[in-house]
């Protein structure tokens, strides 16, 4: 589904940033068709096993792009450390991009966005933190409703119209984070009974749920001023409009 790898990787990134979000669209190409058939389609074994997996990737591989997009430096750290010849595979790094930290907050945030006591280190850049929420998110979403308000009316941006600036973070971090613990059990295997083994409308709400969220999140990161690589604002809003047609 080439549109959501628009969505979240942008276009015309060049240099190291575009080989990274080159990498980063490939890869949800390539997972987002396969989900959207798991979609469509009657469930099967693959489905089951293979589907959690697929909106795993979306979910970890879609906030990663974002955070490329808005934080370049964590993209193009990572870039540059991985393409070193003392990189090693198989040996845990400090610096690796990490779920809880480059997506969701360390719980121990202050609450208090401006202090003079606050060190530059231990503010959170997280794609969803509190900052991250005050300077990219809320004014995205802001002109993101002010830019459909003058497009003409169309059903298919309905769930777009109804977000509401101040809410959307705090209720996008809880469903990725209950998401994405969901979809770990799928991937890591965590059932020990087979009472608890997936069923198709939990697969299946599942992956919709991942890719929608991933979507809005595409969609109003080219709100933001400063994210690299972003659409034109109709454009985006068409990807996104296309997406939709696919998983209503």
């Amino acid at each position: 589904m080439n549109e959501l790898a628009l969505l979240l990787c942008g276009d015309g990134a060049d240099g190291t940033a575009g080989i990274a979000l080159n990498q980063l669209s490939s890869s949800i190409k390539g997972f987002s068709s396969r989900a959207v058939r798991f979609l469509a389609d009657d469930a099967t074994d693959d489905t089951l096993s293979y589907g959690p997996f697929c909106a795993r990737v979306l979910l970890e591989n879609g906030c990663a792009a974002l955070v490329g997009r808005l934080d370049s430096f964590r993209m193009l750290y990572l870039s540059e450390f991985q393409a070193q010849p003392e990189y090693e595979y198989g040996k845990r790094v400090k610096s690796a991009f990490s779920w809880t930290g480059d997506v969701i907050p360390d719980d121990k945030q202050n609450n208090v966005l401006w202090n003079a006591d606050h060190d530059l280190p231990k503010i959170s850049r997280a794609l969803f933190s509190k900052h991250f929420d005050h300077i990219f998110w809320k004014p995205a979403i802001s002109r993101l409703l002010d830019h459909v308000t003058t497009l003409e009316h169309d059903p298919l941006l309905t769930d777009i119209l109804s977000l509401d600036p101040d809410r959307f973070i705090d209720e996008t971090k809880g469903r990725s984070a209950q998401l994405y613990s969901t979809l770990s059990k799928g991937v890591h295997w965590e059932f020990f009974t087979s009472a608890l083994l997936f069923d198709e409308p939990t697969v299946k709400n599942s992956i919709r749920e991942a890719i929608l969220l991933v979507t809005h999140l595409g969609l109003a990161s080219h709100f933001v001023h400063t994210a690299y690589a972003s659409l034109d604002p109709n454009v985006a809003v068409d990807a996104y409009k296309a997406i939709r047609r696919l998983v209503p």
